[in-house]
């Protein structure tokens, strides 16, 4: 957890610092692509707003499976086998889909221009359910697209948004069981591997 908290503000300066560097930059690269725009000056750094997108998402992404992978699986191999509870407060950790939404918070307190959010057709808590039609057509989408990604624009609040869909799997069986077995449970029939949901990165366009 130590490991994805540092990985989580790595990415804060990255990012930040990224999306400084496009609003200095801004009509030389960092929106959409225009035939009649300005040329970069010589020697500039541009940031295209997905590349930025998809390297915040391999962030996040990698530190949602290591938890996974680390935490959550070990954990329920070793309550199947019997074995005393090994974490220390309240009685378990916290899901990989409410850290996603803690380290989320903790990101945005501590003033990120970028925002990441973890949504699912089929959520357990229906404050993760999509929120903007963008949302909904990229949980949509990404079930018959598995090996793909949704890019789109869209406008929040007055401001224009770079916004990607991620699909979100079950990395683990614990994932698959956890989902399965709970009675709030919209879809009970997931496997392994299966698209559950959708990380939603968005990085703004207007500064």
């Amino acid at each position: 957890m130590i490991a994805a908290m540092r990985s989580n503000q790595t990415a804060v300066r990255w990012g930040n610092a990224l999306l400084a560097g496009c609003a200095l930059l801004a009509g030389a690269g960092c929106g959409p692509a225009s035939p009649k725009g300005p040329e970069p000056a010589p020697g500039a750094v541009t940031f295209k707003p997905q590349e930025l997108a998809d390297a915040l998402h391999a962030v996040i992404a990698a530190d949602r499976e290591a938890y996974a992978r680390q935490v959550v699986q070990p954990l329920a191999e070793a309550r199947a086998a019997g074995a005393p509870e090994a974490w220390p407060a309240h009685g378990s950790p916290p899901g990989p889909e409410r850290m996603l939404r803690l380290a989320s918070e903790a990101v945005q307190q501590k003033g990120a221009e970028f925002h990441y959010v973890l949504r699912s057709l089929w959520p357990i808590d229906p404050k993760d359910a999509p929120q903007t039609p963008t949302e909904k057509a990229g949980l949509e989408y990404l079930p018959d697209h598995p090996e793909s990604n949704y890019y789109a624009e869209e406008s929040l609040g007055g401001r224009r948004y770079f916004t990607a869909v991620y699909p979100d799997r079950a990395i683990v069986p614990a994932c698959v069981q956890c989902h399965n077995r709970r009675p709030d449970s919209p879809k009970r029939d997931f496997k392994p591997g299966d698209v559950m949901g959708g990380i939603v990165v968005r990085v703004p366009l207007e500064f």
